[in-house]
């Protein structure tokens, strides 16, 4: 009957339980490949123990594997790997050469299979996560076999696995040189592919940012030339005589100097057409023309009513053509004195124009990345052609690449719900609020890293061949004089080679100078993780000192907001950004309402539950990036919103505000619920007010102060008027 040896199958247990805990944390390199290092006791387990104590081993590893990637085939790959080893070590052929068989025969084509048959993966990552699977099962065969070799006297195990025959030292030596050389080399490549991955990504970041921000710039200024010709055209209209026919001769020669305008026209108080450019298009029927009435489009009301020059999202065009079109659109009033407006001048973008800025960014040896713009619908307005993404539709994409090691960012477009990454993506945000992406494909950076790895492995085994030669060739010169020495030796009485105390796997003639090399290289890697561990632990402490004292001066403690002194530096930026772009921006100060009867009744704890939880909706409520929210001091909180809508932002804090007397908190120290209120004096004007905080916060603080004497709970604002006095 057949006897387990309890001793192996404990070894083969506890070898592959370290397995699965060290394949639980792969080392990531690149995207998605990573370098497995737990398997490097399934080696060690075949070449002492056996295949079927392998068998054990490995099934224990893949566990990890599975855990970690989700995928079943780690069961048979690794299984299979295992069994094969255990069988070649049982012929006497070294681990390293046999998994280089293994993977060449069995393993990569086998893997292959799998990918191409189950899994989602795209077909241009298959050869190169096949190829890196290759290169994975030589790196810890090769570490696994060191292990072996270095550590021998660890392994004198009963019953274990034996050489049939003795190795000759020429076997020996060229095995050990191949070990090193295969270690060293795939290390030293590993850590230069990604180096050289890093710059490539770089680069590849800071092209694609450097063409966003060059295609948003020239879309902007594109967009603003064409929105200026619009208001100076309603100048011009407003000053000129108010007859179609004199408006229809100014419209053709205004379309002749800006061909960006694919069609223009003029539309009269009710919104109907009186002049259009080509004049063709609005004889081209007239009757029905002169009938076309655009009192629904945006760009007449926001025109007409709003008195605005207005730049539309996309839409589809109707009367003078079908095509997705972008608005620009400016009033005309019956002179340049009156505020009443008597009709609209619009122009209709011809978005080929972007195709033009594509195409000239494109000859920049960017012929790779491709162009998309969307306005603040999400929707179209121009794609590269490679990208299949009609106008007007809407802007759908996935973040992707998620568990992909990598510093770039990425997207899918069209493979929304796989996790494989499409496309890598810089974004710029245009002035008007449309959003620009230039996007990459992903598949070309994944190429040449493959191609990277493939030449790593070419050169491997071109170093093997020729090392296997070279040192079969030294060995021999070698083993010949100390042959002669052995036999002289051995003619004065040391026949047996027990006397020599030389085990199964030692070269007889070399074994003292291998235990002292061992001894020496374990000494000095026991040292050198020592102090690397030190250096570890050290920079782990300092980094988290560092973190704290940045949270320390930035925020407050108790709700988790900046600081004031946060607060006061963030100021100084945030107005001269809203200046440049001579936006307007608001200064707010909110205040709890008789904070200290809330101290009195329900205790600090109840007020200071008061605190976090208003923290905690100003969070939610003012939430852009460029919103800062700050505690001022005790009960007092400051708001800084840069960019904001003069027309809403009193309602927003309205609603905040009623928001706030709504909540019911609950008491800390009791099942009593507290209410609270806040009074709320804000300033808005033009980024150009003033440079100085104090200004800015004397004025929010006199609306508080009035809000307060006028019963509190409420919102006071004051628009200054920044125009300069005659």
């Amino acid at each position: 009957m057949f006897k387990i040896n309890r001793q192996h199958f404990t070894i083969s247990l506890v070898l592959g339980l370290m397995g699965l805990l060290a394949n639980l944390y792969p080392i990531p390199l690149f995207g998605n490949v990573q370098l497995i290092l737990g398997n490097i006791v399934v080696v060690i387990s075949a070449i002492l123990l056996g295949p079927w104590f392998a068998l054990l081993t490995a099934i224990l590893c893949a566990i990890g594997l599975f855990i970690t990637w989700g995928s079943w085939h780690v069961f048979i790959l690794f299984s299979l790997e295992a069994i094969w080893l255990g069988y070649a070590r049982r012929k006497d052929i070294y681990a390293l050469y046999a998994d280089i068989g293994y993977w060449l025969v069995i393993g990569m084509p086998l893997f292959y299979a799998y990918i191409l048959l189950f899994s989602n993966q795209p077909e241009s990552h298959i050869s190169f996560i096949t190829l890196k699977q290759g290169v994975n099962g030589l790196i810890y065969a090769a570490l696994g076999s060191l292990v072996v070799t270095l550590f021998s006297s660890l392994w004198n195990l009963e019953g274990k696995v034996k050489d049939q025959k003795r190795r000759t030292f020429n076997a020996q030596l060229t095995y050990s040189f191949t070990l090193v050389l295969t270690i060293s080399l795939l290390g030293s490549t590993l850590i230069f592919n990604h180096q050289m991955i890093e710059k490539q990504q770089a680069r590849l970041q800071q092209s694609l940012q450097d063409s966003a921000t060059h295609l948003g710039l020239a879309t902007e200024v594109f967009i603003d030339t064409h929105k200026k010709a619009i208001d100076n055209a309603s100048r011009l209209l407003s000053l000129s005589q108010t007859n179609s026919q004199n408006w229809q001769n100014r419209l053709s020669k205004l379309h002749q100097s800006y061909p960006g305008f694919i069609t223009m026209l003029v539309a009269d108080a009710d919104a109907k057409i009186v002049s259009a450019s080509p004049f063709s298009r609005l004889n081209h029927d007239k009757e029905n023309t002169n009938n076309l009435n655009i009192k629904d489009r945006h760009y007449f009301q926001e025109a007409f009513f709003n008195q605005i020059t207005y730049v539309s999202p996309v839409f589809l065009g109707r009367g003078f053509g079908s095509d997705p079109i972008v608005a620009v659109s400016a009033p005309i009033y019956q002179s340049e004195n009156t505020n009443q407006p008597i009709g609209i001048i619009e122009g209709s973008l011809n978005l080929k124009t972007f195709a033009d800025i594509d195409k000239k960014s494109a000859s920049h040896n960017h012929h790779q990345q491709s162009m998309i713009i969307v306005d603040e619908n999400d929707r179209v307005i121009y794609a590269s052609s490679p990208l299949s993404l009609a106008p007007l539709s809407q802007f759908t994409r996935a973040k992707s690449g998620k568990k992909y090691k990598t510093n770039l960012d990425m997207l899918n477009l069209h493979d929304i719900d796989n996790p494989n990454p499409e496309f890598v993506y810089a974004s710029y945000t245009l002035n008007n609020g449309w959003q620009l992406y230039v996007v990459h494909p992903f598949a070309p950076l994944l190429k040449t890293v493959e191609t990277q790895y493939l030449t790593t492995f070419a050169i491997l085994m071109l170093s093997l061949i020729i090392t296997i030669i070279l040192t079969r060739v030294i060995s021999q010169r070698l083993t010949t004089p100390l042959s002669i020495l052995a036999n002289k030796f051995a003619e004065k009485g040391y026949q047996d080679a027990s006397d020599y105390n030389i085990d199964q796997e030692s070269p007889r003639e070399f074994l003292t100078l291998f235990q002292s090399l061992r001894q020496s290289k374990q000494q000095l890697i026991s040292h050198q993780l020592e102090l690397e561990e030190k250096v570890a632990i050290r920079t782990f402490e300092l980094e988290k000192v560092n973190k704290k004292l940045q949270s320390l001066a930035e925020s407050d403690e108790l709700t988790g907001l900046y600081n004031r002194r946060y607060a006061e530096d963030k100021f100084r930026t945030t107005q001269e950004f809203c200046h440049r772009s001579d936006e307007a921006m608001a200064l707010a100060i909110l205040d709890i309402d008789n904070f200290k009867d809330i101290n009195d009744t329900y205790g600090h704890q109840g007020g200071d539950e008061c605190l976090r939880v208003i923290a905690n909706k100003m969070k939610q409520f003012f939430k852009r990036d460029t919103d800062v929210i700050a505690r001022y001091g005790g009960e007092e909180f400051l708001l800084i919103l840069p960019l904001c809508n003069v027309l809403m932002i009193e309602e927003h804090l309205n609603e905040f505000r009623r928001t706030i007397s709504q909540l019911q908190i609950d008491n800390p120290q009791g099942n009593t619920s507290m209410t609270m209120t806040v009074s709320i004096g804000a300033i808005v004007s033009n980024a150009s007010y003033s440079e100085s905080l104090e200004t800015w916060f004397k004025e929010a603080d006199q609306n508080l102060y009035n809000a307060k004497n006028q019963g509190r709970d409420r919102v006071i604002i004051s628009i200054p008027d920044t125009q300069p006095s005659a």
